[in-house]
């Protein structure tokens, strides 16, 4: 005699496969579009722009026997479309769809040299300042309370051949820092003391 343990195994196999055909993908595999629809038209398909903004829309592309999707990106005007050159066989759909460049939201030029303006200056924490004593030599001064290293670089006139070396900068006590034969001397960084 057989024992079943599992006597409703079936059904809940079967009840699992349904779940998986009726539940919609998960966020990460769908893609909310708030304007723009894809729709097939006579042998093509058309993009259209249901807002009254601009959108950025990415589109990807798969053909039958191509292994690489061909994805394209397209600017939308409020209230537009635009027939797609996709024809023949495959599957289109849509993969972002993102507020233009000066919309909320939209995307930001950071090579914009006239973005910098609008932000607020950061304030500069260094404590540590090279200066030229009256006889022409070098030395290191510490602004703060605290003790910092710092690092400069010593190059000949040309520019090459730099040889670094850390200085233990003590508060408000100049530390010189020899030429020794160096053309030009750059205070490269500076840290709290080890």
């Amino acid at each position: 005699m057989v024992k079943r343990v599992w006597p409703h195994l079936g059904l809940m196999i079967a009840l699992a496969g349904l779940m998986l055909v009726i539940t919609p993908p998960s966020p990460a595999e769908a893609v909310v579009t708030e304007c723009s629809r894809l729709l097939p038209s006579g042998g093509s398909e058309v993009l259209y722009n249901q807002c009254n903004k601009c959108r950025i829309v990415n589109i990807t592309r798969s053909r039958p026997g191509n292994a690489l999707p061909i994805s394209r990106s397209y600017n939308l005007r409020p209230k537009s479309k635009i027939d797609l050159p996709f024809r023949g066989p495959g599957r289109s759909r849509i993969t972002s769809e993102l507020p233009c460049k000066g919309d909320p939201g939209g995307a930001i030029n950071l090579a914009d040299p006239n973005l910098g303006k609008n932000l607020p200056k950061k304030k500069t924490d260094t404590c540590v300042e090279m200066e030229k004593t009256p006889d022409g030599d070098v030395q290191l001064i510490n602004k703060c309370k605290v003790c910092k290293a710092a690092l400069i670089e010593r190059q000949d006139s040309s520019g090459a051949n730099g040889k670094r070396q850390a200085y233990k900068v003590y508060p408000k006590t100049p530390t010189p820092v020899p030429a020794n034969g160096a053309g030009q001397i750059a205070l490269l960084v500076e840290i709290a003391c080890p």
